[in-house]
């Protein structure tokens, strides 16, 4: 875990070392040697700049997954949408579907009967769920079709739609509550960091 952390401090303060060398040689044509506080300085900034979340503002994928997390039910309610046949099909369109299309003879084979363990249990109706998964570059897409009594177009009660966005960052921390090994774990955004109607 040493080995980590000090690999990854080598990366950054070699990489701030060559930013000041462009700015110094190349921007200003100076011949002075780098300030190591400088490169200290430089190495602080990017680690800073690497975890903040501004810094996603920059990547193509976050605002795809932004746009998508329009789809979200409250955020889409609160913004005036309805959710009908309509909101169903843009929410089937990212898993390259629609209810039209949709393979209802899979749904039924892979549907899991609800027990008293799921949230959406009801006791004095059947209720059955698919769910369905697809990772799209860095954004996991994943729906889950509720259904009650049957399977079929007209007994589905609600889809529930997911998105995880990977943020390719890291982060250090235990691997369990009761363990004190450090290890790094990958930071995923889910659409809930963002506010209704933003």
């Amino acid at each position: 875990m040493l080995f980590v952390i000090i690999f990854f401090l080598l990366i950054v303060f070699t990489l701030s070392y060559f930013i000041w060398w462009l700015i110094y040689r190349k921007a200003f044509k100076s011949k002075k040697k780098i300030s190591k506080i400088l490169v200290f300085i430089g190495g602080i900034g990017l680690i800073t700049f690497y975890y903040t979340p501004y810094s996603y503002y920059l990547e193509p994928s976050f605002w795809e997954f932004k746009n998508i997390c329009k789809l979200d039910p409250e955020i889409y309610q609160f913004n005036g949408g309805k959710i009908d046949e309509e909101y169903y099909n843009k929410v089937l369109k990212y898993f390259d579907t629609s209810l039209d299309t949709l393979d209802w003879e899979s749904i039924e084979k892979n549907s899991t009967l609800l027990t008293p363990e799921y949230l959406d249990y009801d006791e004095n109706n059947e209720k059955y769920l698919y769910s369905y998964k697809i990772q799209k570059s860095r954004i996991k897409y994943i729906a889950h079709l509720l259904f009650e009594h049957k399977i079929d177009k007209r007994h589905l009660m609600k889809i529930e739609f997911a998105l995880i966005w990977d943020t390719k960052r890291k982060y250090l921390t235990t691997k369990g509550m009761s363990s004190y090994e450090l290890v790094f774990k990958p930071y995923r955004e889910t659409c809930n960091i963002f506010e209704k109607g933003d």
